[in-house]
C-alpha cells in the first residue's frame, strides 16, 4: 500500500511539472499548459478536502458507536449514524445522549456509565 502511495504521488508531481514546463513556453501551448497545471492542483486540493472529510465522518462514527456503548443506550448500533452528519450530528448526539461518567469496569475493564445495573460489554454487574 505504501509503494502505492508512493507511486501516485511521484506521477501526481511528475505530471504537475510537466503541465508547468509547457506553460513556460509561448503559443497555444503555454494556454494549455497553464490549464493542466492548475487542473492538477485543483484535483489534488479537492482529493486533500474530500479525504479529510470522509475521515472526519469515519472518526465521528466510530466515537459516538463506542461512547454509545459504553453508555448502555439500546440504540447504540443505529444511533451511530448521526455522524453521517459530521460535526452537526455530533452535536446532536452529546446534547441527546445520556447523562453521566464513563469509568472503565471492574470486570473487563472496558467503559460503561456509572449506575448501571451491568456493563453492556461483558453483562457483569
Amino acid at each position: 500500500m505504501k509503494k502505492t502511495a508512493s507511486l501516485m504521488l511521484f506521477l501526481l508531481i511528475f505530471m504537475s511539472g510537466a503541465t508547468c514546463a509547457f506553460a513556460q513556453g509561448g503559443g497555444d501551448g503555454a494556454a494549455c499548459g497553464a490549464m493542466g497545471c492548475g487542473l492538477v492542483v485543483w484535483l489534488l486540493v479537492m482529493l486533500v478536502v474530500v479525504g479529510g472529510t470522509v475521515a472526519l465522518i469515519i472518526f465521528i462514527i466510530k466515537w459516538i458507536r463506542r461512547d454509545a456503548t459504553a453508555r448502555g443506550m439500546p440504540n447504540a448500533d443505529t444511533i451511530k449514524w448521526f455522524g453521517l452528519l459530521g460535526l452537526l450530528g455530533l452535536l446532536i448526539y452529546v446534547l441527546q445522549r445520556p447523562q453521566g461518567n464513563v469509568m472503565p469496569c471492574p470486570s473487563c475493564g472496558q467503559s460503561r456509565m456509572q449506575g448501571l445495573p451491568q456493563c453492556p460489554h461483558c453483562g457483569n454487574p
